[in-house]
């Protein structure tokens, strides 16, 4: 199977063909330039000849071809050339990829032979959006495919390949359409009263509204941990840009706050060591006391540790009091290597025993830890603010039709109606072009 007939294909495909380079720039064993659009297996044919410097006639769709690039001085790179018909391919279009050695001077050159012969420079984050305009994907897949890019943990990359595959679009989806049955219901009996339907009762509706919000609220709440997820937690996570250092009168008393990224059971967590809470502090000491509680109040989980070879202290009761003004917190005693004088005093809160020495008990507590971020089972969760705030929104919809079902089918249908056009903003079917140049914009060219 070869390539259609160009004149045939270009009559009914418009737009036109783009071309970048795929991979970061830099050295590398491999680079990669895609083109997508009609014109894509014509440029390719016009650069790319057999190993023998022979050309080409066609190309045969998702087989690997083996080749060179030929520029007007002779053969260029040996390269690797691979067809995707449309609509088998990821933009829906043509598309074909070319793989190089990943000299940035040959993929360069590559690429401005592609440009020569008919394709333009792809703007960041075009193959992705031409994939959601030409329907392949919705938008919310567009925004897992850019987290998936930028996933820094094993964690956020599975959060970022479930949105990407459609995991949370299914479930949205499975909403839709029992609403949508909810709203052919109320407006038959709206607009034929007289008329003998068998429509569903207010409480059958009442019931479908009522299973649908809470699998919303269920959604929203998942943000809490998907955030963590997606950006990584902060422990401790005091804003340094501000007054990062302490300085004072006295000479040799600046002090930084400290910070340090890790992974924790594949969760991205950014740490911040902060002055302990002396009971009797000096004034570089008082300063580093202000930072850690303005630290505490904007941190996402505050770790809490206390030293287990002495008695409970006063400055230990400040400690706990911090500790449960925040809203999530993980409490670690320290020195369980050696005899215990530390008695826990409050029932309501379990500590984990740890030895910073031998590194006993660091398991349950990098576990306690990653707990806030944990990505359980199947079960998608929200991990963009935008999802989040639509999600609200479809929640306050379905809340209000539930309240207006017991006045009339009219306003419930209303409000029915609002909650289906926010599904269409979270799928991409209701969208402005503000919305799409803002997630475009954090893709790079090339995907």
């Amino acid at each position: 199977m070869s390539i259609p007939e160009s004149e045939d294909y270009l009559k009914t495909r418009g737009g036109d063909t783009i071309a970048a380079i795929a991979t970061p720039a830099g050295e590398g064993g491999l680079g990669v330039i895609r083109i997508s659009g009609p014109k894509s297996p014509l440029i390719t044919l016009s650069i790319f000849r057999t190993p023998k410097g022979s050309p080409l006639k066609s190309l045969v769709p998702r087989k690997l071809h083996l080749g060179k690039i030929w520029d007007e001085q002779g053969a260029l790179d040996e390269v690797c050339v691979v067809f995707f018909n449309a609509p088998h391919s990821y933009t829906r279009e043509h598309v074909v990829e070319i793989s190089s050695h990943g000299s940035p001077a040959v993929l360069r050159k590559i690429l401005k032979l592609a440009i020569l012969s008919g394709a333009r420079i792809a703007e960041p984050g075009e193959f992705t959006k031409r994939a959601f305009l030409n329907g392949r994907i919705d938008l919310s897949q567009a925004e897992g495919v850019i987290d998936l890019i930028k996933s820094r943990s094993e964690g956020a990359a599975l959060a970022a390949y479930r949105l990407m595959e459609g995991g949370l679009s299914a479930r949205i989806d499975s909403i839709r359409q029992k609403l949508v049955g909810v709203l052919s219901n109320l407006e038959a009996s709206i607009d034929f009263p007289d008329e003998d339907f068998q429509t569903a009762s207010d409480e059958e509706i009442y019931k479908i509204l009522d299973e649908a919000l809470a699998r919303m609220e269920r959604l929203v709440k998942s943000y809490d941990g998907g955030r963590f997820l997606r950006h990584g937690i902060n422990l401790l996570n005091a804003i340094v840009e501000e007054e990062r250092a302490i300085v004072t009168n006295h000479p040799g008393t600046t002090r930084d706050l400290i910070r340090a990224d890790a992974e924790i059971s594949g969760l991205k967590v950014e740490l911040v060591d902060t002055a302990g809470l002396n009971p009797a502090p000096d004034e570089v000491e008082a300063e580093g006391i202000r930072r850690s509680m303005k630290a505490a109040e904007t941190a996402d989980v505050v770790l809490g540790l206390f030293d287990g070879s002495r008695p409970w202290e006063a400055a230990d009761d400040a400690v706990l009091e911090l500790l449960k003004k925040s809203r999530r917190f993980v409490v670690a005693i320290n020195k369980a290597d050696i005899p215990q004088l530390l008695e826990w005093p409050d029932a309501e809160t379990r500590p984990v025993l740890i030895s910073a020495k031998t590194g006993a008990g660091f398991k349950e507590l990098t576990g306690a830890i990653s707990a806030w971020g944990r990505l359980e089972g199947e079960e998608p969760v929200v991990t963009r603010m935008r999802h989040r705030d639509i999600f609200t929104r479809i929640a306050e919809d379905l809340r209000r039709a539930k309240d207006e079902l017991k006045a009339g089918r009219e306003l419930a249908a209303a409000a029915v109606w609002d909650a289906l056009e926010e599904v269409k903003r979270f799928t991409g079917e209701s969208y402005t072009e503000e919305v799409l140049n803002a997630l475009f914009s954090e893709f790079c060219v090339g995907k």
